[in-house]
């Protein structure tokens, strides 16, 4: 099976700039963020904030050195070599120089996206296949509906299912270092 073509039908990164609200712009197409997440979206992506800080900051004082940000919506991401804008629930950024004054331009380490009804269908095909393309090596999907993560990790260009978690367990991010509980 072969990988399917992102197509860029129509809007700019200098189109979203003019625009009011929050926008995501993904290949040409715009999405409309500016409706809040559900109070339990909000709840599980502070939990899981929480978690990711708490874990890079003992791995940072236990190992040293480590310069890892979890941060989280709303934050836009700018992929290199693309004409769009993202808004992940959270993203860790182990490069400081990867941190701007307009958001993360460059790969991140792990992106997160918590499902929400609106927003599904794009987190887990076009996201998934953008951060794929730009080889974002990891990719953790939560779905509060079903109580379930599912964490992707690029292997040879591709992401393979890496861990199916159950809600309250614990999965290992950044290559097996960093062990966090989902939900």
């Amino acid at each position: 099976m072969s990988r399917p073509v992102i197509r860029h039908p129509g809007y700019t990164l200098d189109d979203w700039k003019t625009w009011e609200g929050r926008w995501e712009l993904i290949h040409g197409v715009a999405y409309d963020m500016t409706t809040a997440p559900s109070p339990d979206h909000q709840c599980i992506s502070f939990q899981l904030q929480l978690a990711i800080h708490t874990a890079l900051k003992a791995a940072k004082q236990k190992h040293g050195g480590g310069g890892c940000e979890v941060l989280s919506a709303p934050i836009d991401l700018f992929i290199p070599g693309e004409q769009s804008v993202y808004q992940p629930d959270l993203v860790v950024v182990c490069d400081p120089d990867k941190i701007t004054q307009r958001g993360i331009e460059g790969v991140p380490d792990l992106v997160v996206e918590i499902l929400s009804p609106s927003t599904a269908g794009k987190d887990v095909t076009r996201k998934r296949w953008t951060y794929e393309a730009a080889g974002v090596p990891e990719y953790l999907i939560v779905d509060p509906g079903e109580r379930l993560g599912l964490l992707l990790r690029l292997e040879d260009g591709r992401y393979e299912e890496a861990a199916r978690i159950e809600w309250g367990t614990v999965v290992s991010l950044l290559g097996g270092k960093l062990p966090v509980t989902v939900g």
